[in-house]
């Protein structure tokens, strides 16, 4: 499972809206967190400009690959952080080459 946040927010901001977009990921999609929990349980956390991460939604819309953003009421619904389904390697690799790692 793979969890991205947005790049402009402090780091605290960051863990609390990743533990957002993947309990609310575990709540919509039961069967694929299920599954992903019971398997590889690998999880990665990645960070991007806002508009990096609009543009990988729409590749993952065309991919079919499930995901849940979150939207932050506390500012506005904007969106903070995005919980995607376990993928495979290759697949990772591909769309997350040009993310980094949450490091803050």
């Amino acid at each position: 499972m793979t969890i991205i946040t947005r790049d402009d927010l402090t780091p605290g901001y960051k863990c609390v809206q990743s533990a957002h977009a993947l309990a609310d990921f575990a709540v919509n999609f039961e069967d694929e967190f299920k599954q992903w929990q019971m398997g590889s349980n690998y999880l990665c956390c990645l960070e991007a400009s806002e508009s990096k991460i609009e543009r990988l939604l729409h590749k993952l819309d065309d991919l079919k690959i499930k995901y849940h953003k979150f939207l932050e009421p506390d500012i506005g619904n904007q969106l903070t952080a995005v919980a995607v389904e376990a993928i495979s390697r290759e697949q990772h690799k591909q769309l997350f080459k040009n993310l980094s790692l949450t490091l803050n």
